[in-house]
């Protein structure tokens, strides 16, 4: 096993999420994707659990099982960032997180198994922006 671990919390009354394989990764967006409506986005940041120092990111995922979609943003040293999918949602993107609304811009959701992959690859590059999705910069 690696010193590096994704911690994952979503939920009132659920203990962060310590996930290690590619099928606890799976197995989390799972739980999360059943979670009810106030519970569609997890933060997650990877740790190393050798070290006594704070990650240097912060990423979001949210999750829409019924639409199959999903929608990542990553903040870390290099900035802000959105995933950006081949489609824009004309309603807008938001998940709620413990009850509250996060927006995401409207063509941020990709497939399902694209996030799934996205945390995998943070996992493996110890919390470098995930190479596999195609990324935009946050517009503020």
């Amino acid at each position: 096993m690696g010193r590096f671990v994704l911690e994952a919390s979503y939920k009132h009354g659920v203990d962060t999420a310590l996930l290690r394989t590619d099928d606890e990764i799976a197995d989390f967006l799972t739980e999360l994707a059943n979670a009810g409506p106030d519970y569609q986005s997890a933060t997650i940041y990877v740790v190393d659990e050798t070290a006594d120092e704070d990650p240097a990111h912060e990423v979001v995922v949210g999750v829409d099982q019924a639409a199959a979609l999903g929608a990542v943003r990553y903040a870390g040293d290099d900035g802000e960032w959105f995933s950006k999918g081949d489609r824009v949602n004309p309603d807008g993107v938001r998940y709620l997180y413990y009850g509250t609304a996060h927006g995401f811009p409207a063509d941020s959701e990709v497939p399902l198994d694209q996030v799934r992959h996205a945390l995998i690859e943070l996992l493996a590059r110890e919390g470098k922006r995930p190479a596999c999705l195609s990324w935009q910069p946050a517009a503020y």
